[in-house]
Order: structure tokens, then sequence, then C-alpha cells
């Protein structure tokens, strides 16, 4: 009778398996891109100069350098002479250091007539 119950047990466990199956028809069907994002430490602000004046079509120059102002124009980091002007107005004129995004902000007096 024991013989039976051995055996009877190793039937049992045979039916029970601690391995796993791996399918290797499986098949990888996405398209996976990795974009590289350079670190913080290397993006560099941008240095540019923006002039808000009032009134709002005031002509704005800047006096040391060639290329005509348009509002957010790229600089170099340094020293740049400001001219705000408008006819019937008194004109701004200010050397401002230019070092990062920059917004200077102008309002215009009327002129007194004498």
């Amino acid at each position: 009778m024991k013989k039976i119950s051995t055996l009877a047990a190793i039937l049992i466990l045979s039916g029970c398996s601690t391995t796993a199956t791996v399918d290797e028809t499986a098949q990888v069907t996405e398209d996976t891109t990795t974009e590289i994002q350079p670190p913080v430490e290397d993006v560099v602000d941008v240095i540019s100069l923006t002039v808000a004046t009032q009134p709002a079509d005031a002509r704005v120059r800047i006096m040391n350098i060639k290329p005509k102002y348009e509002s957010g124009i790229e600089l170099k980091e340094g020293k740049y002479d400001i001219e705000v002007s408008k006819p019937g107005y008194s004109t701004y004129r200010e050397w401002i250091v230019v070092d990062k995004r920059t917004i200077l902000t102008v309002e215009l007096n009327k002129a007194e007539d004498i």
C-alpha cells in the first residue's frame, strides 16, 4: 500500500512545475525613438532688449550700434545708449546695461510750449 501512495504522490507532483516558459514568437511592433535633450546648464538665455513706450508710436533708437532697433532685438551683453523720441514730446536718452532679457518702459512727457 505504501508503494501506491508514493506513486500517487509522484504522479500528482509531476503535474506541477516551477519553471516558466517564454513565448519566443512574440514580436516587437512599436518603433521607439529616444530624443536626447541638452543638459539645463548648456541652455543659454537670449540677451535681448524690448522698449515699451508711451506714446506707443514713439521712435526708439540704439545710438551706439548700427542695426536698427526692433522689439526683442538680440544683443551682446553690454551698455547701450537708448534714445526714445516723438515730435511734441521731451526726448528720453539714457545708457542702460543689457545682460539678460531686458524690458525698458519709457513714458515721454509732453513738451512745454515757450
